[in-house]
C-alpha cells in the first residue's frame, strides 16, 4: 500500500473513527484545562487521537474530528478555547501525519508541524493582546503572576512555615516569574514540540501495526542538524550584550536549542544502553537518576553537543591484536 493512498473504509468504520478521534482529543484537551497535574500530561496526548484518525480513515476524516473537537471545546468552555486547540492540537494533529505520509522524514515533519502550529499561535495571541489593547508580554506577566500567586497562598495556608521561611519561598518564586516571563515563548514552542513528539511516537507505532513504510527513524538515532550549533553560539555570546533586546531572544534560543542537545545526548546514552546485556535495567536505571538527579541535565545536554564531534553512537571496529 503507498502511504499516500487514502484509505478507504466503510461508512460505519469512517463514522465511528471520527467519533472515537473527536472524543479522544476532546476529552485529553479537556483534562488539560479541568484535571490538575493529571491533566498537564493528558494535554500533550490530545493530537493522537487525530493522527489515528488520518491512518484509519483519512485527512477528510480527521479534519472533521477536529473541527467536532473545537466546537465540543467552544461550547463546554469558550470558544476562544476551541480556536486555541485548532492551532495547537489540530494543526500537529493533521500536519505531522500528513507531512510524513507524503515522505518527508520524521524531525523536518516535526519541525516544520512546530514552526506552523508556533507561528499561528503567536498570531492569535497578539491578536487576542491586541484586542485587549495590552500587549503579549503584559499577558503572559499576568498570566504568570497571577499563577504564582495562586501557588503562594498554598504555602501560606500550610502550618508550621515560620515567616522566614515563606519570605524565602516568596522571593524564590519572585525570580522564577521573572525568569518565566522572559523566557515563555521558548515554554510555549517546547510544549508544541513536545504534544509533535509524543504524537510522532505514537504515529511510529501505529504505522508498524498497520505495516505501513513510514520514514520515522528510531529515537536512538535522533541527531540535531550539524548546523544548528552556530546558532547556540551566537546566541551564547548574545547574552554578553548590555540589551535586554538581544539578550532575551538569545535566551530564549538557547533554551530550545539546550532541550534539542539533551534529546541527542540521552539518545547517545540509551544507544550506549541498547548494545549492553542489560539494556532494559539499564534505561529504566538512566531514567530514575535523570528524574532524581536533575542537576545532570546539563550533562546531558553537553553530550549531546559533543557528539557532534565524538559520533559516540558508530561502533568503533576492534583492532586486531598482533600474535
Amino acid at each position: 500500500m503507498n502511504t499516500f493512498d487514502e484509505p478507504r473504509p466503510g461508512v460505519w468504520h469512517y463514522l465511528r473513527t471520527v467519533l472515537l478521534g473527536a472524543a479522544g482529543s476532546g476529552l485529553l484537551f479537556s483534562a488539560s484545562l479541568a484535571v490538575p497535574f493529571i491533566g498537564f500530561v493528558a494535554g500533550f496526548l490530545a493530537a493522537v487521537p487525530l493522527c489515528y484518525t488520518r491512518l484509519s480513515s483519512g485527512r477528510r476524516a480527521a479534519l472533521l474530528a477536529t473541527l467536532i473537537a473545537a466546537l465540543m471545546l467552544g461550547g463546554g468552555f469558550r470558544p476562544p478555547i476551541g480556536i486555541w486547540y485548532l492551532l495547537q492540537c489540530g494543526l500537529v494533529g493533521l500536519l505531522l501525519p500528513e507531512l510524513i505520509l507524503r515522505g518527508m522524514t520524521a524531525l523536518r515533519a516535526l519541525l516544520w508541524t512546530t514552526a506552523i502550529a508556533v507561528t499561528a499561535s503567536a498570531l492569535m495571541a497578539f491578536g487576542m493582546a491586541l484586542s485587549a489593547g495590552q500587549d503579549l508580554f503584559t499577558m503572559a506577566q499576568q498570566e504568570i503572576t497571577t499563577g504564582m500567586a495562586q501557588a503562594m497562598k498554598l504555602y501560606e495556608q500550610q502550618q508550621g512555615l515560620s515567616p522566614q521561611d515563606l519570605e524565602t519561598i516568596r522571593q524564590g518564586m519572585q525570580t522564577v516569574a521573572t525568569t518565566l516571563i522572559r523566557i515563555f515563548p521558548a515554554l510555549a514552542s517546547l510544549n508544541l514540540l513536545l504534544i509533535g513528539a509524543l504524537s510522532l511516537l505514537f504515529l511510529r507505532r501505529m504505522a508498524q501495526k498497520r505495516e505501513m513504510a513510514l520514514s520515522i527513524t528510531p529515537f536512538c538515532d535522533f541527531r540535531v542538524p550539524e548546523g544548528v550549533i552556530w546558532f547556540l553560539i551566537v546566541a551564547g555570546f548574545s547574552l554578553l550584550a548590555p540589551s535586554t533586546l538581544l539578550t532575551t531572544p538569545a535566551l530564549n534560543i538557547i533554551v530550545i536549542l539546550a532541550v534539542l542537545y539533551f534529546c541527542q545526548g540521552l539518545a547517545v546514552l540509551v544507544t550506549l544502553a541498547g548494545r549492553t546485556t542489560y539494556a532494559g535495567m539499564l534505561k529504566v536505571m538512566l531514567t530514575l537518576v535523570l528524574l532524581l538527579q536533575p542537576y545532570l541535565l546539563p550533562v546531558v545536554a553537553i553530550l549531546g553537543i559533543f557528539d557532534l564531534w565524538g559520533d559516540f553512537r558508530t561502533p568503533r571496529p576492534k583492532q586486531e591484536e598482533n600474535l
